[in-house]
């Protein structure tokens, strides 16, 4: 008798590496102490740092989950994706692979599983055949952290890190463009334009969404003309989930970038004026050559007490936020992302600046239609003194 897989992936399956993906093997002819499992590319190469899995005989059955391992090989906390200016796939959240199932006690053949997608992904939406990764990329399309309403996901104000990402399985993005600063179903589409994808078929990637790059990327058929004036716009991805992007109109606006459940970037918008606090610390001072902590004080009426060793911290908060509650998806991965940045506009380049939201209960308090919102952030570094 041969190696069988009584349990393993739907061929060309999509799977979430932080959810088991559980491979089941029998060898009932000789029934070895063991078999061995290796995870290898879809083209059946070796990853390297990645060992072998020896899985002992339990009831004559053989029992590998590749989760761990897969997480190991994604990294959600890329610098990928970040782009403004070009399309990136996302070569550090995704993978396509196989398992090699051997018995190294007995000559017999190696058995080669079904090929499967894993992605960086903790949504946990199962599809009725255990595809952990499937909600997503096939129900929602676009890799927002927002639940769809109506087919839509909550609208977004236009920034200047706007983004979808996608597993592309279809040729184009879909671009209707509006007069209307916030479009809806009802509103009049001025034009629709198409962002080509098809250079990137099974492949996850990341298409930015501002103005600059549509200008140039988003092309109207089929002559391939650009767009014209607009305000609002609407993208849609396989005839799936849209989402509205409206015209910003609005001031003392903040936008931040983070990761959502799906292991993906991206940006949310807040209104707020800027509630700053900074803390100083020094435990140490110098005067006349000499260094004193900060309990003992040199008299000396011709130097003065220099701090040195001094953090400078830089609390932020942003208050009085109310959001409509299709929102509530976005916002609750927005507080407990692993990474946050603040988006600099002090610059012509527009840079992100990492930063920590403070940890704490966040009171997501729905009032009627609504829900009010509040965080605290730090910037992640703290300034230095000048000595």
């Amino acid at each position: 008798m041969a190696i069988a897989l009584t349990t393993q992936p739907t061929a060309d399956g999509l799977y979430s590496a932080y959810l088991p993906v559980k491979f089941v093997a029998t060898e009932t002819a000789n029934n070895p102490a063991h078999l061995t499992f290796s995870l290898r590319t879809s083209a059946g190469a070796t990853i390297p740092n990645v060992p072998n899995y020896i899985a002992a005989n339990i009831n004559n059955t053989y029992t590998f989950d590749a989760s761990s391992y897969l997480k190991s090989i994604l990294d959600v906390l890329t610098e990928q994706g970040k782009s403004t200016s070009a399309i990136e796939e996302l070569t550090d959240l995704y993978g396509k692979y196989e398992v090699i199932v051997k018995d190294t006690i007995n000559a017999l053949t190696d058995l080669t599983s079904n090929e499967f997608y894993a992605f960086g992904n903790i949504d946990g939406l199962r599809h009725t055949n255990d595809e952990t990764a499937y909600d997503g990329i096939k129900r929602k399309g676009m890799l927002f952290g927002s639940e769809l309403t109506g087919g839509s996901f909550a609208p977004k104000y236009q920034g200047t890190f706007d983004r979808c990402v996608v597993f592309a399985q279809a040729s184009v993005i879909v671009v209707n463009t509006y007069a209307d600063n916030k479009p809806n179903d009802g509103s009049t589409i001025n034009e629709t334009a198409n962002i080509d994808i098809s250079s990137y078929t099974n492949k996850l990637i990341s298409v930015p969404l501002n103005r600059t790059f549509l200008q140039s990327r988003a092309l109207i058929p089929p002559s391939s003309t650009p767009l014209s004036s607009y305000k609002g716009f609407m993208v849609q991805y396989a005839s799936l989930g849209k989402i509205y992007c409206y015209f910003e109109d609005r001031c003392n606006i903040q936008e931040f970038v983070f990761i959502n459940k799906y292991g993906v970037k991206e940006n949310i918008k807040f209104q707020t004026y800027n509630y700053e606090s900074i803390n100083t610390k020094s435990d140490s001072y110098r005067v006349g050559g000499y260094t004193h902590t900060g309990n003992t004080y040199y008299f000396n009426t011709s130097a003065n007490n220099v701090k040195i060793n001094q953090d400078i911290l830089e609390d932020y908060e942003v208050r009085g936020q109310f959001f409509p509650t299709k929102h509530m998806g976005e916002l609750h991965d927005f507080v407990s992302s692993p990474l946050q940045w603040v988006v600099d506009e002090s610059h012509e380049i527009k840079e992100l600046i990492p930063i920590n939201v403070l940890d704490g209960g966040f009171k997501m308090a729905v009032k009627s239609r609504g829900v009010e919102f509040n965080f605290k952030y730090r910037k992640a570094q703290t300034k230095p003194s000048f000595i």
